[in-house]
């Protein structure tokens, strides 16, 4: 019987050998995935935005900030995830990266009102006409310029909360371009929300 990748990365990631299952799940989180902590703050946001209005994530690499904000949300409210998957830590093609992501959270795409765009965050930002979003979550390209351009459009967006990952040291243009836009509102981890008022 033959398996889907998808299919076997999952079997793979609950194998219980000493030290294997936390390889695995080091390999599919990669660099920069939102720890435990940060999931929970994410998860408390999420509840906070309006139920009415569309969350928004920019930067679904392999979809585990998805399903929080899935997990989190009000069934009736819109998710829309975008990555052009472009880079992932594992140097997969642009094909097999997207091709693995809906895999693994195929049911969660088809079945919670999760809608998954192959396309430029640019693109997406000035084609976007939908409602202001409850929750916009940043989480792509951490240059100075990228962020920037992602705080701004969000923030013309009309969303309820902006937030975003990788507000450390590490990420001195993130640090930079929250500074500018607001500053940050709240922290936990590297994820913050920015300051609207």
């Amino acid at each position: 019987m033959s398996h889907t990748f998808g299919e076997r990365l999952r079997r793979l990631a609950v194998i219980r050998l000493p030290g294997f299952q936390l390889g695995v799940r080091r390999a599919l989180l990669g660099p920069g995935e939102i720890l435990q902590n940060e999931a929970r703050f994410l998860g408390e946001l999420v509840r906070r935005a309006p139920k009415n209005r569309p969350i928004i994530e920019i930067g679904t690499l392999f979809g585990r900030t998805t399903r929080v904000l899935a997990m989190f949300k009000h069934p009736e409210t819109k998710l829309i995830t975008i990555d052009k998957f472009q880079w992932n830590p594992h140097g997969l093609s642009r094909k097999n990266h997207e091709r693995i992501t809906r895999d693994i959270f195929r049911k969660l795409f088809e079945h919670d009102n999760v809608q998954l765009l192959q396309t430029d965050k640019s693109d997406f930002y000035k084609t976007y006409s939908g409602p202001p979003p409850g929750l916009v979550l940043l989480d792509a390209n951490h240059s100075y310029e990228s962020t920037l351009e992602d705080l701004l459009w969000a923030k013309k967006s009309g969303a309820a909360i902006i937030c975003g990952h990788d507000h450390n040291d590490r990420f001195p243009g993130v640090m930079r371009a929250v500074s500018e836009t607001g500053g940050v509102a709240e922290i936990v981890g590297s994820l913050y929300v920015l300051a609207l008022n």
